[in-house]
C-alpha cells in the first residue's frame, strides 16, 4: 500500500486493523465522508469529539448526528460523544482522559484510526501526543477528506480576527541559548501568522508554502496572502522561504526536520512550530517530534476570534488513508 492512498471505499478489514475510531464533528460537509465509508465490524469503540462551535450551527448538529447514525449502522456498540472547545487546547485530551478514567476505554489503546479532517491542528497534535505518550498507542492510521474549495475562493475568510495566541512546550528539553527560531507552514490566514511573528520576534523565521497545493488556486491564494513574509526572505537574512507538498505527510516531515537542523546549526535551541498550513503538513510535525530530535520544540498557535461557519469549505473532495507507522520517506496518491 502506498503511504498516502486515495480511497473510494473502506471495505477491506485488513486496511485499518481493529481498534478505536476517532473523528471531530463539524459544520463542514466533508466531515462525515470518511465515517460513511467505514466497514461493518471494523471498530469496537468510536469517539466523536463534539466541538462547541459546531454545535452552534444547524449543519454541525446535523453532521454529528449523521456520524453517529453511520457508526450505529456499522455495528459499533461503544460510541462516545464528548464535548470539547475550540479555544481550549487541552479539551480534546481531557475529554478522552475522562473516558479512560471512567473505565469507558481500556488502556493501552493499541490501535487508533483518526479522521483528522475537521480537528483543529493544535488539538490534533496534542491528541496524537497523548495517544502515544499516555495511552500507549502503537499503531495510528489517519483519514483525511479534502474540500473542493474554501471560502477564500469566493472572497470570504476562514476566520475573523485573532482572539489570542498560545505557546505550548511540545518537546521540552533544557536549553542555554536565547536565540529562537520559527518554522511556519503557510495557510490562508495571514493575520494569524502575523500575530505570532510580532509576539515572538524570532531570530530566524522559515516560511513553508504548500506546493504543490490541494489545487493550484489554493496554493496561489496562500502565496498571495503571505507575500509580505515570503518576499522578506529575499532581502532579510533572518527570513527564509521554502516549499513542502500540501498533501504529503512524510515529505513535510523531512523538510521540517531539515529546517530544524539548519536552525540548530545557527544557534537556535528553542524552535517554535506554527501549523497554519494543511492537516497533512501538521502530521509531519507530529512525526518530527516522534523522531527524537534533541531540540526544544514549542507549538505556536493563534486562535481566531470567530470561524466562518456557513461557507468555510465547499464540496467534498478525495478521501485519503495514511499509515503514520510507515517508515518510508515519501507519499504519493493515485
Amino acid at each position: 500500500m502506498e503511504d498516502l492512498t486515495k480511497i473510494h471505499a473502506l471495505s477491506d478489514d485488513s486496511s485499518l486493523g481493529n481498534g478505536v475510531y476517532m473523528v471531530a464533528g463539524s459544520f463542514e460537509a466533508r466531515s462525515a465522508r470518511a465515517t460513511s465509508m467505514l466497514p461493518s465490524g471494523q471498530f469496537h469503540t468510536a469517539v466523536i469529539f463534539n466541538y462547541d462551535k459546531a454545535q452552534q450551527s444547524a449543519m454541525g448538529i446535523h453532521h454529528t448526528t449523521l456520524m453517529k447514525r453511520h457508526m450505529e449502522q456499522k455495528c459499533i456498540e461503544n460510541i462516545f460523544v464528548p464535548r470539547c472547545r475550540f479555544d481550549d487546547p487541552f479539551s480534546v485530551t481531557r475529554s478522552l482522559g475522562s473516558l479512560v478514567a471512567n473505565g469507558a476505554m481500556e488502556i493501552p489503546v493499541s490501535s487508533v484510526t483518526i479522521d483528522v479532517t475537521c480537528f483543529t491542528k493544535l488539538h490534533l497534535l496534542l491528541l496524537l501526543q497523548y495517544l502515544e505518550d499516555e495511552l500507549g498507542t502503537q499503531r495510528i492510521k489517519v483519514l483525511h477528506t479534502e474540500p473542493l474549495s474554501y471560502a477564500t475562493a469566493f472572497g470570504g475568510q476562514l476566520g475573523y480576527g485573532v482572539d489570542r495566541t498560545i505557546y505550548l512546550p511540545y518537546l521540552p528539553l533544557k536549553h542555554s541559548s536565547v536565540r529562537t527560531g520559527l518554522v511556519a507552514f503557510l495557510g490562508h490566514e495571514r493575520s494569524r501568522l502575523e500575530f505570532i511573528v510580532q509576539e515572538l520576534e524570532p531570530n530566524i523565521a522559515v516560511a513553508i508554502l504548500g506546493h504543490p497545493g490541494y489545487s493550484d488556486s489554493m496554493r496561489d491564494y496562500s502565496r498571495r496572502v503571505n507575500e509580505t513574509l515570503i518576499h522578506r526572505s529575499a532581502y532579510d537574512r533572518q527570513y527564509r522561504f521554502t516549499t513542502a507538498p500540501a498533501n504529503d505527510v512524510f515529505q513535510s516531515r523531512d523538510i521540517l526536520a531539515r529546517e530544524i537542523s539548519q536552525l540548530r546549526q545557527e544557534g537556535c535551541d528553542s524552535i517554535y512550530l506554527a501549523a497554519l498550513g494543511t492537516k497533512l503538513q501538521a502530521l509531519g510535525i507530529h512525526l518530527v517530534r516522534r523522531s527524537g530530535l534533541q531540540v526544544r520544540l514549542l507549538l505556536a498557535y493563534s486562535i481566531p476570534r470567530r470561524y466562518e461557519r456557513n461557507l468555510y469549505s465547499q464540496g467534498v473532495g478525495a478521501t485519503y488513508l495514511c499509515d503514520l507507522n510507515t517508515p518510508a520517506t515519501s507519499c504519493s496518491s493515485d
